[in-house]
């Protein structure tokens, strides 16, 4: 049963690699800024669920509690966007003590989104183990490495293989 389940979980997760080229492949008059978005997301599911081992049991507590964290790291990441946007476009203007405070606070955001993963690591290794809990870390980066790379060979194919792999320096990281 547990060899069906791991064969099953491979097959998903290997369409799930195969559809990701297509989901950029797409002209932007066919899908739509969202449609990419959920298709990533369910891309995401997938390389996740398959690279934890997750059961069913325990993907079912895991996945409310790692959307409601992403949820709210991403809220916090774009007021501090925001902030950033706002710093950057007003630099010059801004007094010595409009700079230190919105520093400060964009310093707070950071301090903010730690303490955020802090909180649900501990919550999500009660569902699936700490040592499942810590692996997401790297699953996480290796799923973002992954798409990056196959989006870039996208580009590549696309653009004649103008820039491939050259990314550039917008210094908005």
């Amino acid at each position: 049963m547990k060899n069906i389940k791991r064969l099953l979980s491979t097959a998903l997760l290997m369409t799930a690699l195969f559809m990701i080229p297509q989901a950029y492949a797409q002209k932007s008059g066919n899908i739509d800024g969202k449609g990419r978005k959920e298709r990533v997301a369910q891309l995401k599911i997938a390389f996740i669920t398959k690279e934890l081992e997750l059961t069913t049991a325990e993907a079912e507590k895991f996945w409310p509690l790692y959307n409601e964290m992403s949820s709210s790291i991403k809220k916090e990441r774009k007021s501090r966007k925001e902030k950033s946007k706002t710093l950057k476009a007003n630099y010059e203007t801004l007094t010595e003590s409009e700079v230190k405070k919105t520093t400060e606070q964009i310093l707070d955001s950071q301090i903010k989104e730690v303490t955020i993963r802090k909180e649900y690591m501990e919550k999500i290794a009660g569902v699936i183990t700490y040592k499942k809990a810590v692996k997401l870390l790297t699953v996480e980066q290796k799923f973002k490495q992954e798409l990056l790379n196959k989006l870039n060979e996208r580009r590549g194919n696309s653009q004649g293989n103008q820039g491939q792999g050259n990314r550039p320096n917008t210094g908005n990281r």
